[in-house]
């Protein structure tokens, strides 16, 4: 049975695949190919109409962990680690792993509180029973945070192992000083060669690799290579914004 690191790039758009990365860590972060009639086992995003469900997201996220689980046992993969790029889990007030973000002067989609989630819900429950568009839905840019939880939630259920939050534009802050937005042609290029560096890989190649392994587009499938690079190392070679014991509300990047 072969060791694997899972990593994880959270995306609930309407019919969209979520970018899964599975790495192996023998001697560098390999992208292990995942063969099609197995990912297709993962469902595709539902949309931010789900928020209006009674309980959103709870059964996507349940049929991803039950998938994974799948094709872990059918692929003879035994899962070591999984790191998610999204929050954990809201808190009271604010999470103390943005707080330092923000000292440090990275920019970050605050997470509302357990409270202010309430009411994010209901204004968006009230905006689509009144007839409103999506386009035109309240808080469009956080629901996405409600699949996070859940996936945290069903993964730490099924499996017997640490799941932790990781952010690429943390991590990617922490390989170089500056850099454009991941969107543009430089700053993807910029992003792939500094994690190619950092995981012994010649950047072409890493991209090659991903193009394979991952689905979604080439940052979608390079924020979740990092998040399953940042899953397969040991705890001396990481570090946390936030509370490092708290695992709702500590964020991971390479040290």
């Amino acid at each position: 049975m072969q060791s694997v690191y899972l990593g994880i790039d959270v995306a609930c758009a309407s019919g969209k695949r979520l970018p899964i990365c599975v790495v192996s860590a023998a001697e560098r972060c390999v992208p292990l190919v995942i063969p099609k009639l197995l990912a297709d086992l993962i469902p595709r995003g539902l949309g931010n109409r789900e928020i209006s469900s009674k309980e959103p997201f709870q059964e996507v996220a349940d049929q991803v962990a039950t998938a994974i689980k799948h094709i872990m046992l059918e692929m003879d993969w035994r899962t070591e680690r999984i790191a998610i790029d999204a929050p954990a889990a809201p808190a009271e007030h604010t999470r103390k792993s943005e707080d330092e973000l923000c000292r440090c002067r990275l920019s970050c989609y605050r997470t509302p509180s357990t409270s202010a989630w309430q009411n994010i819900r209901r204004t968006c429950i009230n905006h689509l029973s009144d007839g409103g568009s999506l386009s035109t839905l309240p808080h469009a840019n956080k629901i996405w945070m409600l699949f996070g939880f859940e996936l945290f939630s069903k993964f730490r259920h099924k499996f017997n192992v640490e799941v932790m939050e990781t952010y690429p534009f943390a991590v990617v802050r922490t390989l170089l000083a500056s850099r454009e937005h991941k969107t543009t042609e430089k700053g993807y290029r910029d992003q792939l060669g500094a994690v190619a560096e950092r995981t012994n890989w010649e950047g072409e190649c890493l991209e090659s690799k991903l193009k394979l392994a991952v689905r979604g587009s080439r940052h979608d499938r390079l924020d979740a290579f990092m998040a399953a690079w940042i899953a397969s190392l040991p705890r001396e070679k990481r570090r946390s914004f936030g509370n490092p014991e708290h695992f709702d509300d500590a964020i991971w990047v390479p040290r």
